[in-house]
């Protein structure tokens, strides 16, 4: 006789670790079940940021979804530590941009004007006023562009927290293991294999992130996501008070001392080798934007995989053709930032069948959509 639960959550991300954690929440009997650990992927290898307003996205779905998940934050971040005693380091001095081109001021005085539009504290910093904030930034800067409400935390402490705070709300955790077979009945799925054991749920949420195309096989569904691997460094820097940003490239402080570098975006499928070149090219921007870091102690580096929908939007909501397996998948880069939103939704989903925002504009792709511009 199989193993019953209500849900099935394969994947333990930040976002696999989110929908569990709010499915608990409503008293829904859920496992999460991970091929490794809980938040050691994708989770772990980025640098933290909550960047809803300093982003590309403009104001449309994209910029509505990640708008909602930053305004989360701050009452998840209490509830975590109370309940955990993890300092997940939640910062808040805001995002600094750096434009160091005439095209970049051109760029992000639209952006600035949009933002302070829609109301956002945003603030126009000529390169006198920018030192000001931050001593080390290069001569060779035109201005910069201050988003106040754009923070950053410690993502590792973070899936670490939220994990432990799953555990306790009573959600069953299954790590080292990895579903491998599904039976599917008129259209619905029956039960799914946990590694020996066969396991009766009512709805399965695939939320496996880089691995999602390969979990959605054996459900016979085609999920367009493959892995995106973004190279980082840790150095051991004079602190940063902001975060400092420059072409898609980020400097991150930590409280520990370090400063987190990233970030590049490479298909080279599963592939998590650092390589000499990525390391060059990490430094010498950060160079230019911070003279002397360069020179700085080398910490640790490592290689990540985001997982990439050909949208550049996550993939959230019911499958087609199968009416109790839902999916979470596709974050990219936005994991992190979009977490909270995404267990939000996707429990409201399975416990209601209806959701604050609509997932209409995140549905499973039909066809890859590889140049549709995410900054709506």
């Amino acid at each position: 006789m199989a193993t019953t639960t209500d849900v099935v959550v394969i994947g333990g991300g930040v976002i696999g670790i989110a929908v569990a954690y709010h499915l608990a929440g409503h008293k829904v009997r859920t496992w999460l079940v991970d091929k490794g650990q809980p938040g050691q992927e994708a989770s772990a290898a980025a640098a933290g940021m909550l960047a809803a307003t300093s982003g590309g996205s403009k104001r449309g779905p994209m910029y509505q979804l990640k708008r909602a998940s930053q305004a989360l934050y701050p009452a998840l971040v209490r509830e975590l530590e109370e309940r955990t005693g993890v300092d997940i380091e939640y910062q808040t001095p805001g995002i600094f941009e750096i434009l160091l081109t005439e095209a970049d001021e051109l760029r992000y005085r639209r952006l600035y004007e949009l933002r302070a539009e829609q109301g956002h504290a945003v603030s126009w910093l000529s390169a006198e006023a920018a030192r000001r904030h931050e001593p080390s930034l290069t001569p060779a800067l035109r201005a910069a562009v201050h988003f106040a409400a754009d923070h950053h935390l410690h993502n590792g402490k973070l899936a670490r927290a939220w994990a432990e705070a799953a555990r306790q709300r009573g959600v069953s955790l299954h790590t080292g293991t990895t579903v491998t077979e599904a039976r599917i009945r008129n259209g619905r799925v029956s039960e799914v294999r946990v590694g020996d054991d066969w396991v009766s749920a009512d709805s399965v949420v695939i939320a496996a992130g880089s691995w999602s195309a390969q979990v959605g096989e054996l459900f016979e569904l085609r999920i367009p996501v493959r892995p995106a691997k973004g190279q980082m460094l840790a150095i051991r820097a004079p602190q940063l008070r902001h975060v400092i940003a420059s072409d898609d490239r980020y400097l991150v402080p930590r409280k520990n001392g370090e400063v987190i570098l990233g970030s590049t975006v490479e298909f080279t499928g599963y592939d998590k080798d650092v390589t000499l070149e990525a390391v060059r090219r990490l430094a010498e921007w950060a160079d230019g934007v911070v003279p002397g870091i360069g020179k700085a102690p080398l910490s640790r580096c490592w290689a990540g995989l985001r997982p990439y929908s050909p949208t550049r939007r996550p993939i959230l909501g019911r499958a087609p053709g199968l009416e109790n397996v839902v999916l979470a998948t596709g974050h990219h880069r936005n994991g992190i930032l979009l977490a909270p939103i995404t267990g939000q939704l996707i429990s409201e989903l399975i416990t209601t069948g209806r959701t604050g925002l609509s997932l209409e504009p995140f549905g499973l792709p039909a066809e890859p959509h590889p140049h549709q511009d995410e900054a709506e």
